[in-house]
């Protein structure tokens, strides 16, 4: 059975998940912040196993950064990115926002693009840590996600 847990913060859970597939797997360092005490952090369980974890930033009103989503290596072709992205959307229509912003790692545009999020134009493409970024949005509407 799945289970979403939100919070305010990052959770264990959470930095076991972002740990294993940012900095072991894809080599970042610098994968915690100052966010991580104040925004929301969502973490998804497969039978009480953390599998999926991804948080929000909130820009304005209107406006949240999905940002941190990852999906431990065994779970990955259990569609949990898909499902971590339609939760955290949720979320942000249910605090009062209706912009999604994400910066996707470039090679995974294409998972984005399949939600509905569109590259903006003439967006800078961001580094961190030599890895290229784009910036994407989605207009969000009150439906079930």
């Amino acid at each position: 059975m799945v289970k979403e847990k939100f919070s305010i913060g990052v959770t264990e859970d959470a930095r076991l998940i972002r740990t294993e597939v940012f900095m072991v797997e894809q080599g970042f360092k610098n994968e915690f912040d100052e966010l991580d005490d104040e925004a929301w952090e969502l973490v998804l369980y497969l039978d009480n196993v953390p599998v999926s974890t991804g948080r929000l930033e909130k820009i304005d009103p209107e406006t949240y950064r999905i940002e941190r989503v990852a999906v431990r290596k065994a779970y990955r072709d259990l569609q949990f990115g898909t499902y971590t992205m339609k939760f955290l959307m949720r979320k942000i229509l249910e605090i009062g926002g209706h912009i999604a912003l994400v910066h996707a790692q470039a090679d995974k545009t294409a998972f984005y693009k399949k939600l509905g999020f569109k590259e903006v134009k003439d967006a800078e493409i961001i580094y961190d840590e030599g890895c290229p970024h784009v910036l994407m949005k989605k207009e969000l509407r009150k439906k079930k996600y």
